[in-house]
Protein backbone atom coordinates (compact mmCIF):
# COMPACT_ATOMS: atom_id res chain seq x y z
CA UNK A 1 0.00 0.00 0.00
CA UNK A 2 1.48 3.36 -0.55
CA UNK A 3 1.08 5.39 2.33
CA UNK A 4 1.80 9.27 3.02
CA UNK A 5 1.98 10.11 7.01
CA UNK A 6 0.77 13.08 8.33
CA UNK A 7 2.32 14.08 11.54
CA UNK A 8 4.51 17.28 13.10
CA UNK A 9 7.09 15.30 14.78
CA UNK A 10 9.71 13.94 12.52
CA UNK A 11 10.45 10.95 14.88
CA UNK A 12 6.63 9.73 14.78
CA UNK A 13 7.05 10.06 10.42
CA UNK A 14 10.57 8.45 10.88
CA UNK A 15 9.01 5.90 13.21
CA UNK A 16 5.88 5.18 11.31
CA UNK A 17 7.68 4.93 8.00
CA UNK A 18 10.17 2.13 9.42
CA UNK A 19 7.41 0.10 11.05
CA UNK A 20 5.27 0.74 7.35
CA UNK A 21 8.18 0.04 5.10
CA UNK A 22 9.05 -3.35 7.13
CA UNK A 23 5.40 -4.60 6.89
CA UNK A 24 5.70 -4.36 3.15
CA UNK A 25 3.97 -0.80 2.57
CA UNK A 26 5.63 2.05 0.07
CA UNK A 27 6.14 5.42 2.06
CA UNK A 28 4.55 8.17 -0.83
CA UNK A 29 5.37 10.92 1.30
CA UNK A 30 5.67 12.70 4.97
CA UNK A 31 4.27 15.72 5.96
CA UNK A 32 4.13 18.33 8.98
CA UNK A 33 1.30 19.93 8.92
CA UNK A 34 -2.03 19.99 7.02
CA UNK A 35 -1.76 21.74 4.46
CA UNK A 36 1.53 20.01 3.63
CA UNK A 37 -0.79 17.19 3.80
CA UNK A 38 -2.90 18.56 1.33
CA UNK A 39 -0.59 19.40 -1.41
CA UNK A 40 1.22 15.94 -0.94
CA UNK A 41 -1.87 14.59 -1.06
CA UNK A 42 -2.82 16.04 -4.30
CA UNK A 43 0.46 15.15 -5.92
CA UNK A 44 1.20 11.37 -4.50
CA UNK A 45 -2.02 10.24 -4.47
CA UNK A 46 -1.78 7.71 -2.13
CA UNK A 47 -3.71 4.73 -0.64
CA UNK A 48 -3.52 5.74 2.83
CA UNK A 49 -2.97 8.47 4.99
CA UNK A 50 -1.78 8.20 8.54
CA UNK A 51 -2.87 11.34 10.49
CA UNK A 52 -1.77 12.53 13.69
CA UNK A 53 -4.60 13.51 15.93
CA UNK A 54 -3.62 16.71 16.96
CA UNK A 55 -1.66 17.94 13.68
CA UNK A 56 -1.25 21.04 13.31
CA UNK A 57 -3.17 23.80 12.98
CA UNK A 58 -6.69 22.38 13.91
CA UNK A 59 -6.06 18.18 14.33
CA UNK A 60 -7.06 15.14 12.42
CA UNK A 61 -11.47 15.62 12.22
CA UNK A 62 -11.07 18.91 9.34
CA UNK A 63 -8.29 17.44 7.62
CA UNK A 64 -9.62 13.83 7.34
CA UNK A 65 -12.34 15.91 6.10
CA UNK A 66 -10.87 17.67 3.08
CA UNK A 67 -9.21 14.22 2.66
CA UNK A 68 -12.04 12.31 2.48
CA UNK A 69 -13.31 14.38 -0.81
CA UNK A 70 -9.58 14.60 -2.24
CA UNK A 71 -9.19 10.49 -1.97
CA UNK A 72 -12.69 9.09 -1.29
CA UNK A 73 -10.95 5.55 -2.05
CA UNK A 74 -7.70 6.17 0.23
CA UNK A 75 -7.55 4.71 3.85
CA UNK A 76 -7.83 6.92 6.51
CA UNK A 77 -6.18 6.31 9.95
CA UNK A 78 -6.13 8.59 13.05
CA UNK A 79 -3.26 8.37 15.84
CA UNK A 80 -4.31 9.10 18.96
CA UNK A 81 -3.57 8.31 22.65
CA UNK A 82 -6.21 5.70 24.66
CA UNK A 83 -7.26 9.09 26.33
CA UNK A 84 -8.41 11.03 23.14
CA UNK A 85 -11.43 9.07 22.38
CA UNK A 86 -13.59 12.58 21.69
CA UNK A 87 -10.63 13.26 19.21
CA UNK A 88 -11.11 9.57 17.30
CA UNK A 89 -14.74 10.11 17.26
CA UNK A 90 -14.32 13.45 15.19
CA UNK A 91 -12.02 11.97 13.04
CA UNK A 92 -14.39 8.45 12.47
CA UNK A 93 -17.38 10.93 11.94
CA UNK A 94 -15.17 12.97 9.39
CA UNK A 95 -14.02 9.87 6.96
CA UNK A 96 -11.39 7.87 9.06
CA UNK A 97 -11.60 4.46 8.67
CA UNK A 98 -9.61 3.52 11.98
CA UNK A 99 -7.12 4.84 14.52
CA UNK A 100 -3.62 3.72 15.50
CA UNK A 101 -3.53 3.90 19.38
CA UNK A 102 -0.63 5.39 21.30
CA UNK A 103 1.77 3.38 21.98
CA UNK A 104 1.92 2.35 18.26
CA UNK A 105 3.36 -0.83 18.07
CA UNK A 106 4.81 -2.73 14.44
CA UNK A 107 1.72 -5.04 15.09
CA UNK A 108 -0.99 -2.21 15.37
CA UNK A 109 0.44 -0.46 11.96
CA UNK A 110 0.61 -3.84 10.05
CA UNK A 111 -3.18 -4.37 11.32
CA UNK A 112 -4.25 -0.68 10.51
CA UNK A 113 -3.59 -1.23 6.84
CA UNK A 114 -4.43 -5.15 6.49
CA UNK A 115 -8.12 -4.52 7.67
CA UNK A 116 -10.67 -3.52 5.40
CA UNK A 117 -12.04 -0.39 4.67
Amino acid sequence: MRILIADDAAIIRAALARMATAAGHEIVGEAGDAEETLVLARAVEPEAVVVDGRLPPDGAAPLIARLSDLLPRARLIVIAALDERALVRAALAAGAAGALLRPILPAYVVRAFEAEP
